[in-house]
């Protein structure tokens, strides 16, 4: 039988909000913006990004104490159908990716990111919410090659909330797209998590038309922000500190 899982302090709920690609609006804007509100992310850049062209804005984000996780050196993902992949060169296509290849990337990514923040324990956050490699016979989850690299991992695009379980693989837990959406949409996904008591991981592009192809308009984001922070049920932290609270005492009984 199962231990029956608690969030700290009597939350109801826990949210992580994750902003992935590496965008410039992620540290002149999204961070601070957080920090006005005592709040928290988990920022997902690739190694050719922003991060690549101003490493000490995203060295003063970590210092600030937001999350960098992996999110990979190439942002490789599955080109299938290729059409829909037309921005991805085709040498970045999981399809063709080998475990050896995979694990190479994310070690250096690694590397990378802990120049920037001195840390080894680091969270990884799927690119376009792809959780396997190969195709064919050979196609096979990633989940364990992430296991031996991470603490835990963003994995596939549920649109759902997280439920804490014996269950829950903490190396492909479920997200859910927040961009595009209204305030009114956001604060639902919030009430179903806390109505599962679950863990809702919003995954975000741009906060700004302008910003990216995917994103949030900056007025939403901006409501929600200040919406969640007054929200006293709610635990509002990094990806990183969810996943490992909840391997610390989410166990089953002897």
């Amino acid at each position: 039988m199962e231990a029956t899982f608690h969030w700290p302090s009597s939350m109801e709920a826990a949210v992580s909000l994750t902003y992935d690609d590496g965008l410039p609006i992620h540290t002149a804007l999204v961070g601070p913006t957080l920090e006005q509100h005592g709040l928290r992310g988990t920022f997902y850049p690739p190694i050719p990004s922003d991060l690549r062209y101003h490493p000490e804005h995203w060295r003063h984000l970590a210092a600030a104490g937001h999350e960098l996780g992996n999110h990979s050196i190439f942002h490789p993902c599955r080109r299938i159908p290729a059409d829909q992949y037309a921005w991805l060169d085709a040498s970045y296509d999981l399809a063709a990716y080998s475990p050896a290849r995979l694990r190479a990337e994310l070690d250096v990514a690694n590397f990378v990111l802990t120049l920037l923040d001195g840390k080894t324990e680091r969270t990884f956050g799927t690119t376009c919410c792809h959780t396997t490699i190969g195709q064919g016979a050979a196609e096979q989850p990633i989940a364990p090659i992430l296991a031996d690299l991470f603490v835990a991992a963003r994995g596939a695009l549920t649109q759902q909330p997280a439920v804490p379980s014996s269950m829950l693989d903490l190396h492909n837990v479920g997200c859910i797209s927040a961009d595009g959406r209204s305030l009114a949409e956001l604060q639902a996904l919030v009430a179903a998590a806390q109505a599962q008591r679950g863990w809702a991981v919003l995954m975000i592009h741009g906060v700004g038309r302008e910003t990216h192809d995917l994103h949030l308009e900056l007025d939403v984001h901006q409501q929600f922000i200040a919406w969640l922070a007054q929200q006293p049920t709610l635990w509002v932290a990094p990806f990183l500190h969810v996943a490992t609270y909840i391997e610390q005492h989410q166990r089953p009984h002897a």
